[in-house]
């Protein structure tokens, strides 16, 4: 091949024409500002939120977003939600999105830990499985699909809600979401 650097520029200029697209090609995503709609955590001025520098992802971070059953607390929960404003550019569609939660769980016996995580307007748990033991940190990525138009529902809803509940036969239950990361995954550029 005589000149590889042409081959290259000739490959790009057929994927860009068959439908494939680069980061560079993608509008930003704007993310406004995070509108509590109720909190029970009481912690909803100790919360941030993030974007990414591509727009392509935000980041909330809690304080104190935790259910604790305990001594004689048999059952508690915790709750948080809200919605983003979010711009989306009108040539630009998503196919999912990607939303993952962080935290700390504890639980024994028959105890039971529990999270309610809705993106838009898709709703996944996320459970400890009863009769097991767990002391640990986590990380869960939830699988959320986005109808076929791939465009994002507004308002863009979010809610996160711990659950933690013991009983005779378990010393304690206790979960926390420390950050729950939002990433728009498949993006894709209408034909011109």
């Amino acid at each position: 091949m005589r000149n590889p650097l042409s081959a290259l520029i000739l490959v790009a200029m057929l994927a860009l024409d068959a439908g494939f697209v680069s980061a560079a090609d993608i509008a930003r995503l704007e993310w406004g500002g995070f509108v509590v709609e109720d909190d029970s955590s009481n912690g909803w001025d100790e919360f941030k939120s993030v974007a990414s520098d591509d727009g392509r992802s935000i980041k909330i971070t809690f304080s104190s977003l935790d259910a604790k059953a305990d001594g004689a607390t048999l059952e508690d929960r915790a709750g948080f939600s809200g919605h983003y404003d979010v711009v989306q550019p009108v040539s630009e569609s998503f196919s999912r999105f990607v939303a993952t939660v962080e935290g700390h769980v504890i639980k024994s016996g028959a105890a039971v830990t529990r999270l309610t995580v809705t993106v838009g307007s898709v709703e996944k748990v996320v459970e400890w499985p009863v009769g097991e033991n767990a002391s640990e940190k986590f990380s869960r990525s939830l699988d959320i699909a986005l109808p076929g138009e791939g465009r994002l529902p507004s308002p863009f809803l979010v809610s996160v809600e711990t659950y933690a509940r013991k009983d005779g036969r378990s010393d304690a239950a206790y979960v926390s979401v420390d950050h729950l990361t939002i990433t728009a995954a498949n993006p894709q550029v209408a034909a011109k």
